[in-house]
């Protein structure tokens, strides 16, 4: 009983930090905030002790089926038109992630090679926190960097937008293309268009017996964020089967990511705060080496699609999907384009990356 107190008193103070950070409009505020919150606890001492275990399994599980719903007979549709860019902007994605691990690690000789790597990485700021702490890296050094990135990212994106269109008005001929496949594209827009049917309660109920199914599964096979991916193919491969798509409430979101943001905090150490006014040369430095890998994948994807300049940068940029797709639609550019590669994008990362950063765990 004192241990669910002890859990109820600082998921309290983890969603005071969330609602602060919605107020300030940070990105992700349920995870930062509650994780500066509960940080900030844990620093003054007065973290209560109890076990975050079952806290971790349990928001792990809930992030895998939110990513699970990504998976869905829509998207494999998108995927049978855009596969071949998809794969290049994928693979591209992975190894300009490597490369700025690397500059991390140089930059910052105090980080681990695996806290580097994740650092670096064009995932999600869940998902690689997720990451780094299933092997112990260090979670609050991956966020900060990842914040960063994603914040500069954020704030550019509109402006390089603008530059984007100015450049194809002002030399047609340097940029000049063929779109041999346009009309493709829109018809595979089109048919990508039509949903399969929703979920009904049984079907829930089994979603979630194969959520957590999956995510033990995944925990038993030592697969890295084995409960997270366990949990989002699970679901996933069940959507595709039935062929329905399931709804995913935004509060479960924010409860699994306060979750993780408490665990979080109970590894905050005093010396890990004063080691962040460390970490901004080499932010910089990865969020710039991010950036102009990002803007040589668009023009690459402006050269082989049919896709305009702009497009093809929301395509490439880092950053959150929902936040690409909202400002996608906003300036007229084609959302379901923007939206498939985030998510296979997303997807690849989180089930890839894991792989390609254990060897230097050992």
């Amino acid at each position: 009983m004192e241990a669910f107190f002890s859990f109820c008193l600082v998921f309290g103070v983890g969603s005071l930090g969330y609602f602060a950070f919605r107020l300030l409009h940070i990105p992700n505020p349920a995870l930062l905030g509650a994780m500066a919150a509960t940080g900030a606890l844990n620093i003054a001492g007065c973290y209560p002790v109890f076990d975050t275990g079952f806290v971790s399994f349990v928001a792990n599980v809930t992030i895998g089926i939110m990513l699970g719903r990504q998976i869905d007979r829509n998207l494999l549709r998108r995927l049978r038109i855009l596969a071949r860019p998809v794969l290049l902007q994928v693979v591209g994605m992975l190894t300009l992630s490597l490369a700025c691990g690397v500059a991390m690690h140089l930059m910052y000789s105090n980080a681990s090679v695996p806290t580097a790597l994740i650092s670096g990485a064009a995932g999600g700021i869940t998902e690689m926190a997720v990451f780094a702490m299933s092997i112990d890296a260090d979670a609050a050094v991956v966020v900060f960097i990842q914040l960063f990135r994603v914040v500069i990212f954020l704030f550019l994106i509109p402006c390089l937008s603008i530059v984007a269109e100015k450049i194809e008005k002002t030399s047609p001929k340097i940029f000049a293309k063929k779109g041999k496949r346009a009309e493709e594209y829109r018809k595979a827009e089109a048919r990508s268009s039509s949903c399969g049917k929703k979920f009904g309660k049984k079907d829930y109920a089994l979603l979630t017996v194969l959520a957590f199914a999956g995510a033990i599964i995944g925990i038993r096979l030592e697969i890295p964020t084995g409960a997270m991916l366990g949990a989002m193919f699970g679901c996933g491969l069940f959507s595709v089967f039935i062929n329905k798509n399931y709804f995913f409430d935004d509060r479960l979101r924010n409860i699994a990511q306060i979750g993780l943001g408490l665990v979080m905090g109970q590894r905050m150490k005093p010396q890990i705060v004063s080691q962040l006014s460390a970490l901004f040369f080499p932010a910089m430095v990865v969020t710039v080496v991010m950036l102009t890998g990002c803007v040589l994948l668009a023009f690459f994807l402006y050269r082989t699609t049919p896709w305009d300049l702009t497009t093809c940068l929301l395509c490439s940029a880092p950053a959150g999907m929902s936040q690409i797709v909202t400002f996608a639609d906003e300036i007229g550019v084609d959302p379901f384009t923007a939206a498939a590669f985030h998510t296979v994008r997303n997807v690849g990362i989180v089930s890839l990356y894991p792989w390609l950063v254990m060897p230097f765990t050992s």
